[in-house]
């Protein structure tokens, strides 16, 4: 009944909205046991979205995860959520971007949540938050259809459910976006090095990612960097202290425009994903900030290197420090 009443109501608005897509989605994902093996399940559900602009759409998300217990214990959710996504080279083609979600989640869940069929078993049904954010691809079909494919880091705080996300769409597009007041953005491939500045954990690998950038007309740039990062918990830990964590780190960036390229300092919110078992198993928050440098490479092509201070506040509501050094290439951002 509530795509029904969805379909008609937008039914009733396109030739206004010209904007809009609706379509199913599938999903895989992979949740750890208490030995550390991932298990995988599927969903299946569907989303209606609007295109707020060139640059972005918000829609409404509705997947139903049937069976998420690898044993005989009881696990299942059903997630409504609002999403948005970032496009920052815009919606037309094949466009990337990042996305974000947050919603309600309904968890049926056994206690305890693993070994079921040793121990004697209750389960209850409860609503909590639900968290995701990741990076993905939309590929437009012609003028009607577009394809989207995500992968996330999504989470249910209060269960068992911290786990990295498999999810493809396909729906049914109408109509193009509006423009904004932002121009033609960049995305390239980044990596680099965590040095610790205070707290517990370290990095034990280089980071791997990928960088957003993209001007306002006014002042100022847009800019987002999602990086998979390799940890070691260097201080009070006998078990799983090598977690690996995704690190979604939106900001702002006052700029300074040189002959050479751009020079600028950022400030922004910094979410950590942790999908492994663990002590930071799930999310967690913090702040980032540093400077950096686009610096022209040729006509067409832009190098970037930056330095920031990484906060995070773990589970346990220690503050870890680390300094994160990076560079990245990409396509020349479009400038004022």
């Amino acid at each position: 009944m509530l795509w029904v009443t969805v379909c008609a109501a937008l039914a009733g608005n396109l030739s206004a909205q010209r904007r809009a897509r609706i379509g199913p989605t599938v999903s895989t994902i992979g949740i750890e046991d208490l030995s550390g093996g991932s298990h995988a399940f599927t969903s299946l559900g569907g989303s209606v979205a609007l295109l707020t602009g060139d640059d972005g759409e918000m829609g409404l998300a509705i997947s139903r995860y049937r069976d998420l217990s690898p044993d005989a214990c009881e696990r299942a959710l059903t997630f409504a959520g609002l999403e948005s996504n970032y496009y920052p080279v815009g919606a037309d083609g094949v466009a990337p971007f990042a996305s974000s979600a947050i919603g309600l989640a309904r968890v049926t869940e056994s206690t305890p949540r693993f070994g079921c069929g040793v121990l004697p078993i209750s389960t209850a049904t409860s609503s909590e938050i639900g968290l995701g954010f990741g990076l993905g691809v939309r590929v437009n079909l012609g003028s009607r259809v577009a394809a989207l494919i995500e992968g996330r880091f999504f989470q249910v705080p209060n269960s068992a459910i911290q786990a990295l996300e498999g999810r493809a769409n396909l729906s049914w597009a109408f109509g193009k976006p509006r423009r904004t007041e932002l121009l033609n953005g960049t995305f390239g491939p980044a990596i680099g090095i965590l040095l610790v500045a205070g707290g517990p954990i370290e990095g034990r690998a280089p980071t791997f990612g990928v960088r957003f950038r993209r001007d306002t007309r006014k002042s100022g740039t847009l800019g987002l960097q999602v990086d998979y990062a390799s940890l070691r918990i260097s201080d009070g830990c006998s078990a799983e202290c090598e977690p690996s964590a995704v690190l979604f780190a939106p900001g702002y960036e006052p700029s300074l425009h040189l002959g050479w390229g751009r020079l600028y300092a950022s400030l922004g919110l910094l979410l950590a994903g942790f999908p492994s078992q663990g002590p930071d198993r799930g999310i967690a928050q913090g702040a980032h900030g540093g400077i950096g440098a686009d610096i022209a490479t040729g006509q067409t092509l832009m190098t970037n290197v930056n330095g920031r201070l990484l906060w995070v506040q773990r589970n346990s509501g220690e503050n870890v420090f680390l300094v994160q050094l990076s560079a990245s290439i990409s396509r020349a951002i479009e400038s004022r």
